[in-house]
């Protein structure tokens, strides 16, 4: 039997990525423009926490924040974009900087500044897919994005230190 793909000539990388656009459009038309980043993080932030639920549920759960965040770098990335992510860095207090040299949904828009300055639209879902992730982990953290140059993203997170 054919899948979708193979009758429409579709991959479900392009599909997944168009799902991602039409979502995008979709909030801004029926939410406005200010308010598309909420939708798109709240969305991520549901599918990374499912996402982390269903791929650890037969498998021992790492504890330690290190390997919890190289787990999002290396599993979580390959889940999502079929990539690992580029690069990790942290400055050992609780701050990971995650980047993508060629992040996924960014490598077809244009690099004229009109997209450039959408690009924060287009990192949100992400945003809310790492913060969701690392909540089930037991992780609460505060993520951002940063697009220095398309289709460059730095993905910053700052976990909460827990109260004594």
């Amino acid at each position: 039997s054919r899948g979708i793909n193979a009758d429409y000539g579709y991959s479900p990388d392009s599909l997944f990525d168009g799902l991602h656009h039409q979502m995008i459009k979709y909030f801004e038309e029926t939410h406005g423009r200010e308010n598309v980043i909420q939708c798109m993080e709240k969305m991520g932030y549901r599918v990374g926490f499912s996402l982390i639920e269903k791929a650890t549920k037969e498998e021992a759960r790492v504890k330690e924040d290190v390997d919890i965040v190289k787990y999002i770098c290396k599993d979580l990335w390959n889940m999502v974009f079929r990539k690992q992510a580029d690069n990790l860095k942290t400055n050992h207090t609780g701050t990971f900087v995650i980047q993508d040299n060629r992040f996924r949904f960014l490598t077809r828009v244009s690099q004229s500044d009109q997209y450039k300055q959408r690009g924060e639209l287009y990192v949100a879902f992400t945003c809310g897919v790492v913060k969701g992730a690392l909540s089930n982990f037991g992780l609460p953290c505060s993520v951002a994005a940063e697009i220095e140059m398309l289709p460059t993203v730095k993905v910053t997170l700052t976990l909460q230190q827990p109260a004594n």
